[in-house]
């Protein structure tokens, strides 16, 4: 009877252990972690196979790990039961496992790429930062370790390492503010260039659990007012599902302002060699990004900079203005019918002669079933309109004269 109760008693104290160890969860949010941008950025629900993810490093580390990394966002943690020896500590995080807080499964957070979402820092307006950590049940007793990669350690190409960082701020227990963990860090005053700010939080407890976090930061050092970088407004899918585009179809592409006044159109005639792949959506994509690069780019942005990607479904519109709005049409291809159907081009209204007339007795609209000639070519009216013929919908072509 005593033994059973000894191992009942054990195994109850194991399952209480868990559950505290489970409950400890959190990361980084200023500068913020690798795993809470991607998670924020989303699109890695759909398609599976993370084309849909925007940023090109979150995409990479999807490919290698999976979503598991972004459910689990607030959970990079590993178990050190001699976590006052740092040597152990490294024994359990391996280069390649940094990031990761030690879990493999998580692995793609350490993937080195140069796309990884920064946080500007200008050492010339400041020489600290305030680190922020989102703790979901704080935990008392703890420390905290906060290390900066070395100047020589390149993240575009290069796992992270023991070896390329260096320990510049360490503090013991403090109290979460309002879920919040807030720790003021001094940074070196001569660096430059991207780094990665490594983040320990270590409960002081059996288990000997860890958290782990990397923040991608770009340090500058300037003595003037930094040279803000463009605003771009994100403006959704640069295609949506059905715009395949066929040889033939006109794609028609403009850009408006916030009264519906056109601001920009640019239109590119599918051939049945740009039809293959959606070429033609790349093509167009580059002419508008090469013409109206102020008003409008086409791509996907990654820091400041907005880059076409290689497959058409991955591109976004993006405005300068956030009031301006954007659309797409792809208009199909021109059929005619021989001889105007019974028609005497001769007899019908040149635009811009309208044949109805406003109040005033102008001629200014056509209605349903008019018939307008513009640019060698017989038009029918759908509907009441005023738009050029041949613009948009509201017009069907008859025939070339």
């Amino acid at each position: 009877m005593k033994t059973s109760q000894l191992v009942t008693g054990t195994l109850s104290l194991l399952a209480l252990l868990c559950s505290f160890q489970s409950q400890a969860h959190g990361y980084v949010e200023y500068p913020k972690a690798r795993q809470q941008i991607c998670k924020e950025d989303g699109g890695y629900w759909w398609p599976a196979d993370g084309s849909g993810i925007p940023n090109l490093a979150c995409r990479a580390a999807f490919v290698q790990s999976g979503e598991y990394p972004l459910s689990q966002h607030h959970e990079f943690s590993s178990n050190v039961a001699n976590y006052q020896d740092i040597n152990a500590v490294k024994a359990k995080l391996t280069t390649g496992l940094l990031c990761a807080g030690g879990d493999p499964r998580k692995a793609g957070m350490d993937a080195p790429s140069a796309h990884w979402h920064y946080s500007t820092i200008d050492l010339s307006q400041q020489n600290s930062l305030q680190l922020k950590f989102k703790a979901t049940t704080p935990h008392n007793p703890s420390y905290w370790q906060v290390y900066l990669s070395s100047a020589d350690f390149d993240p575009a190409t290069e796992l992270l390492s023991w070896d390329k960082l260096q320990l510049i701020h360490q503090q013991a227990d403090i109290t979460a503010q309002a879920g919040y963990y807030l720790l003021n860090i001094s940074l070196p005053a001569d660096r430059q260039g991207k780094a990665v700010l490594y983040t320990r939080w270590q409960r002081e407890d059996a288990a000997g659990e860890g958290f782990y976090n990397c923040s991608d930061l770009l340090l500058v050092n300037s003595n003037t007012d930094p040279v803000p970088e463009p605003v771009w407004f994100d403006k959704g899918p640069f295609l949506t599902s059905g715009q395949t585009g066929s040889a033939g179809e006109t794609a028609v592409l403009r850009v408006f302002d916030s009264s519906g006044q056109e601001l920009m159109e640019q239109s590119l005639l599918i051939t049945q060699t740009t039809a293959i792949n959606q070429q033609w959506a790349l093509d167009l994509a580059q002419l508008v990004n090469s013409q109206h690069s102020t008003l409008l780019q086409i791509g996907l942005q990654q820091n400041a900079l907005i880059t076409v990607q290689p497959t058409p479904a991955q591109n976004r519109f993006y405005l300068s203005n956030n009031t301006h709005f954007v659309n797409l049409d792809l208009k199909p291809a021109e059929t005619t019918t021989p001889g105007c159907a019974g028609l005497d081009p001769a007899q019908i209204f040149a635009y811009p002669n309208w044949p109805q007339k406003d109040w005033s007795g102008q001629p200014s609209h056509a209605s349903q079933g008019d018939y307008l000639s513009y640019q060698n070519k017989v038009y029918r009216a759908n509907w009441w309109t005023q738009s050029i013929p041949g613009s948009d919908s509201s017009w069907t072509l008859i025939c070339s004269i």
